[in-house]
């Protein structure tokens, strides 16, 4: 929300997250005051979560072997190299 975002599409390799946005009762208790928070704002955008197979998804296997090399929180405004 805080990029003015009105459109979002999140693939996610992991079958945890996909079900927890259908069913947040699945969420633990000490960060389900946040995932309903964001499922609050999702709403207002058109939002799509879809699974895909983490051997489907080259460039999200390679994002998340760059993610662990991070110290902090980065952000790219345009895909990494």
């Amino acid at each position: 929300m805080s990029k003015n975002w009105l459109n979002l599409w999140i693939e996610s390799d992991s079958r945890l997250v996909t079900l927890a946005v259908k069913s947040p009762h699945i969420v633990p208790w000490q960060i389900k005051n946040r995932w309903l928070n964001c499922l609050t704002l999702v709403k207002s955008m058109n939002f799509l979560l879809s699974h895909i197979f983490g051997e489907g998804n080259h460039c999200a296997d390679k994002l998340a072997a760059l993610g662990l090399t991070q110290n902090g929180f980065q952000w790219w405004s345009s895909t990494p190299l």
